[in-house]
């Protein structure tokens, strides 16, 4: 894949950086320019660490260029969208730090973000990779926590070099190009990584908020398209999936993918109840509706049981199965594709 390259005015080159800030982009403007407002106040010494914005598929404009060059950015441009995977993993390829420290172009690092992490590095040198704190702007978690076990969101996180190389960066297969849909890269990384053998490590101290997620009315039909790229996860890393993957834990039960399983339900209890009506049962018929309700209610939940997302949320679970359905068909024409290219090898 070709890259085009352009370097900003960072440090020397020469001098030995901490940690190489990655941070992937569809080039947004406003975004971009209030990242640069807050790692250009960054506690810790500038010349410790460096900087690379990688723009996935799109240019950025002259305005934002420039900014990013007096910011002393370097840029680097896929010429294809690839999604957020591959342009981190094009960002690393340009890295010189000891640690790649990942972020988002829509998040706010507090000024001490970088100082929270290089003190717990110090006092710890072993660990391989640091998660920090990803809150949203009222400080509630972005991502639910289980004690000290990294979630690995790629929001707030640092990875020694090495180590990110050793695995093979991200795997850029969680990105669905013809719908602009990406999932669950974050998690597939992670569960690599520690089946690596990484030692890894939060820190609170190490914060960045991030705006909440899926505001727009339509958001949760594109939040069901993203089940997509469940199949391939499980497929990668069927314990891990199994044992963590949207697992609800309410003391000592456990309840995995309460949000797929409402989903079968709804549509369960939706067919039996035209099944029930058509041979005249009403009663059976208004008891499967009253189940279908309460399937809803618990994906509005979700969303905080929003109003505006109630006509949106009626329509999720046939999305999100057929998501499911197409990503199994992904997996099953990739392994086909991978049989066929094997079976003619010249090799072979």
């Amino acid at each position: 894949m070709a890259v085009a390259t352009r370097a900003g005015s960072g440090p020397d080159p020469t001098t030995p950086f901490r940690f190489s800030v990655v941070v992937p982009t569809r080039g947004r403007d406003d975004l971009l320019e209030t990242l640069i407002a807050t790692l250009t106040i960054q506690v810790f010494p500038r010349e410790r660490w460096e900087w690379i914005v990688a723009f996935d598929g799109v240019a950025p404009s002259e305005e934002i260029a420039a900014r990013l060059k007096e910011a002393g950015a370097a840029i680097v441009v896929a010429p294809e969208r690839a999604g957020p995977g591959a342009a981190r993993n094009l960002g690393a390829r340009r890295a010189r730090g000891d640690y790649l420290a990942f972020t988002e172009d829509d998040c706010i690092p507090a000024p001490g973000w970088l100082a929270a992490a290089a003190e717990r590095l110090e006092r710890e040198p072993a660990l391989d990779a640091l998660e920090g704190a990803t809150l949203l702007p009222d400080g509630r978690p972005a991502r639910r926590r289980h004690g000290d076990r990294p979630t690995w969101l790629p929001t707030n996180l640092f990875v020694r070099r090495a180590r990110f190389e050793q695995v093979g960066g991200y795997c850029e297969r969680f990105f669905d190009a013809r719908g602009g849909i990406y999932f669950r890269e974050d998690s597939d990384f992670g569960f690599t990584l520690r089946e690596a053998g990484v030692r890894a490590a939060y820190e609170p101290d190490a914060r960045v908020t991030h705006p909440p997620e899926h505001q727009g009315w339509l958001d949760p039909l594109r939040w069901a398209r993203r089940y997509e790229m469940d199949p391939l996860l499980a497929s990668r890393h069927p314990e891990a999936f199994r044992e963590e993957i949207e697992v609800v834990r309410a003391g000592p039960f456990r309840i995995r993918r309460p949000f797929v399983r409402a989903s079968a339900g709804y549509v369960l209890a939706l067919l039996s109840v035209g099944a029930a009506a058509a041979i005249g049962e009403m009663g059976v018929a208004s008891w499967f509706a009253a189940l279908a309700a309460l399937m809803v209610l618990l994906l509005w939940s979700k969303w905080r049981f929003d109003p505006r997302k109630l006509p949106a949320v009626l329509v999720v679970p046939p999305i999100l199965l057929a998501a499911l359905a197409r990503g199994r068909m992904r997996l099953r024409d990739a392994g086909a594709s991978t049989v066929r290219s094997a079976t003619s090898s010249p090799d072979r």
